[in-house]
């Protein structure tokens, strides 16, 4: 019986598109090629394509060779050495954090501190990484930012294009703006 009996035939259609070989046994010599891909830097989806299976696929198998870890089982343990290189690998291979904490099994949190900890990660990329399109989050309101966001918002119309245009000029989230103009009583927060 498939593990896959609960799927719709077009779902199961679209799995065999995706992947050429989805279902298939697999040798041993598929799953060490598998290993080795990973080692040498390849991405999870980039094996994948290439064996012709899906990414889940190759997950299992990464996770059965002792590769990646399974979902969230190393949350809060210490770390070990060869976490630490993997980490600092799937880093250097361009994951980012969350998916690096995901193959390993930790959380988000864990692996960035653990980033910052060995020096691959500076400490303000940490801020910055979450925060990139709002340069200005978490920095207190000037008087003139106020005066200006004042003015912006009594022309304010209740459209979102509006609000966009006002948080980008302010470098910061439309929420952020909408609490602001609450805090100042200019507008409602709903």
């Amino acid at each position: 019986m498939s593990m896959y009996y609960n799927l719709t035939t077009e779902q199961m259609e679209k799995l065999h598109e995706q992947s050429a070989r989805f279902n298939e046994a697999w040798t041993e010599e598929e799953k060490q090629a598998v290993c080795r891909l990973f080692q040498v830097g390849k991405r999870v989806d980039e094996i994948a394509q290439m064996q012709g299976r899906t990414v889940n696929a190759i997950r299992i198998k990464l996770v059965q060779a002792g590769e990646i870890a399974p979902n969230l089982s190393r949350r809060g343990q210490p770390w070990t050495e060869q976490e630490e290189e993997r980490l600092g690998r799937f880093h250097s291979q361009g994951y980012p954090v969350a998916g690096c904490a995901r193959l390993l099994g930790r959380r988000r949190k864990e692996a960035e501190d653990k980033l910052i900890e060995t020096g691959l990660l500076a400490p303000k990329e940490k801020s910055k990484a979450r925060n990139a399109d709002y340069p200005n989050a978490y920095e207190p309101w000037s008087q003139e930012e106020l005066r200006q966001l004042h003015a912006e918002l009594s022309g304010y119309r209740e459209t979102l294009t509006a609000m966009a245009a006002i948080a980008a000029s302010h470098g910061r989230s439309i929420g952020s703006i909408i609490s602001r103009a609450a805090k100042d009583g200019l507008c409602d927060a709903k």
